[in-house]
């Protein structure tokens, strides 16, 4: 958990890290290549960039001689992962109930399209019936979580499973998080850039601005369930949870207006302050805890 005093397993770290850097970036050149020459995000390719990670992670593994069972497969107690499944429920209220309440940017709670898609789900009608809508929100909740963290499970077998333990060789606790979470976070600008992974209206480099600022600092909540856990589990379950509620549930339940897109969602401003202070948080019971 603390860093490591010898220079040799220093430099063995840093190599360690190095390579799982290259041949991440490799192959997730290939899906993001694939993104940008047609402008759009397919679940398809999605799921092979998000995999990138936890592929470059085994091959890593490989590489140096190790066992592929050395990165923390184990799931851990139980308090953990239902710990994050419900940490983006409570933040992701904190961000839309104001958005929703004031109006920020025009924006509203209900949008009917969501909601006659749920219902169309559900009963094959789509007339809004609140019964099917709810019971549609609530699969998406509970089912949902397990397509989400099949993909989830790509990316965390890298970063949580593998690259931060390296990092945590060479580097502080706060450093691991931030250096972490701002990898993390440019690793999504070519979608952000090149295809539809975006608000959809509005400057991209704000928004690429406003996300990176979203990411970096949730790399100290991630960094910290995972050296507390000695899991990747809850980070899995963390990521999984994040996007399941704000992209399938906050963000598509919430009426838009001209500026709502200001706001909500990973490229608002609400991520960011919502982040900054779960890092604080974080941070300081990481201190607590002995961990940081």
């Amino acid at each position: 958990m603390h860093q490591v005093e010898d220079n040799d397993e220093r430099r063995s770290a840093w190599r360690a890290f190095t390579i799982f850097l290259v041949i991440m970036l490799a192959f997730s050149a290939i899906f993001e290549g694939l993104m940008a020459y047609q402008g759009a995000m397919s679940r398809l390719l999605v799921t092979g960039v998000m995999w990138s990670p936890g592929i470059a992670a085994i091959l890593t593994t490989l590489i140096l001689k190790r066992k592929v069972s050395s990165m923390l497969w184990r799931w851990g107690e139980w308090r953990w992962n239902w710990e994050t499944y419900l940490l983006p429920i409570a933040y992701g209220l904190a961000i839309y109930l104001p958005v929703w309440i004031f109006g920020l940017g025009g924006s509203g709670f209900g949008n009917p399209d969501a909601l006659s898609k749920w219902s169309e789900q559900i009963i094959g009608e789509s007339d809004i019936n609140m019964m099917a809508v709810i019971f549609g929100i609530f699969l998406t909740a509970t089912i949902g979580i397990v397509g989400s963290a099949s993909r989830a499970l790509g990316e965390e077998i890298g970063w949580r499973g593998f690259m931060i333990w390296e990092m945590r060789k060479v580097m502080p606790f706060w450093a691991v998080g931030l250096v972490s979470g701002l990898i993390w976070s440019v690793w999504h600008w070519p979608a952000i850039l090149f295809t539809d992974y975006n608000a959809g209206e509005g400057n991209l480099v704000v928004q690429m601005f406003l996300f990176t600022m979203s990411i970096l600092p949730q790399g100290i909540v991630y960094a910290y369930y995972a050296f507390k856990s000695k899991s990747l589990w809850p980070a899995v379950i963390l990521h999984a949870s994040h996007n399941l509620f704000i992209q399938a549930i906050y963000t598509p339940i919430t009426i838009q207006g001209e500026g709502t897109h200001f706001y909500i969602d990973e490229f608002g401003i609400m991520m960011p302050i919502s982040s900054t202070l779960l890092a604080v948080y974080f941070y300081r019971r990481a201190k607590r805890e002995g961990i940081a």
